[in-house]
């Protein structure tokens, strides 16, 4: 099992932790998958995320309402993301990228009862990413997967003019009070109040995304 990331993306991510490299930052994240003839997923390909919080060094959350303030526009200029699943990405900076309790517990509340939920942490340090999905069992038990992402590479490129307006943004709208520290010295991601699984979409599908 695999996770794609393509240049573009590793590119934008490595932006994104270089602006902010102690503090974590976090948004929704669009996958792509493709299933095995079980509809089991072989393979994930980040397609677009979008951070819309910038906490400090050890917690950072959004909460439903910030997905739909950026949700129509992004659909508009990305329509087929729309058979993407949403699921999560954020930063651990300089402590490496690895899932803590928190992570895992997040991960576990959002096992969708159909379809599956990613995400993917990234650091400055040490391990740069990590990555998992969860989904609900035939008894309706979150599962959660680990995948080994070693295999990704790719070059850097120039920052896009889009990345850093979304960059000056959260770092102006940054929260400036102490959050709730929760297990593993991380704040809880508040989950949204609606469906977010879709339709799966293959590696090509995306013809429009930044990432192509």
């Amino acid at each position: 099992m695999k996770l794609r990331l393509s240049t573009a993306i590793q590119s934008k991510i490595k932006y994104f932790n270089s602006r902010f490299p102690s503090k974590e930052w976090s948004g929704p994240a669009w996958y792509g998958v493709k299933v095995d003839e079980h509809g089991f997923p072989e393979e994930f390909t980040l397609k677009h995320f979008h951070p819309i919080d910038l906490g400090h060094g050890t917690a950072t959350e959004w909460e439903a309402k910030d997905l739909a303030k950026i949700l129509k526009q992004t659909y508009e200029n990305f329509p087929r993301l729309k058979k993407c699943f949403i699921g999560l990405i954020h930063s651990h900076h300089t402590m490496g990228a690895f899932f803590s309790g928190t992570d895992t517990s997040t991960l576990e509340d959002m096992a969708p009862a159909q379809g599956f939920y990613a995400s993917l942490v990234v650091a400055t340090q040490k391990d740069p990413f990590a990555f998992a999905f969860s989904y609900r069992d035939q008894y309706g038990q979150p599962q959660c997967i680990e995948v080994d992402t070693d295999d990704i590479v790719g070059a850097p490129v120039k920052a896009k003019d889009d990345w850093i307006d979304v960059a000056d943004s959260i770092e102006k709208a940054a929260k400036t009070t102490t959050s709730y520290v929760g297990r593993g010295g991380q704040t809880s991601f508040i989950k949204p109040t609606y469906n977010q699984v879709y339709g799966t979409i293959d590696d090509n599908a995306l013809t429009r995304s930044e990432e192509h």
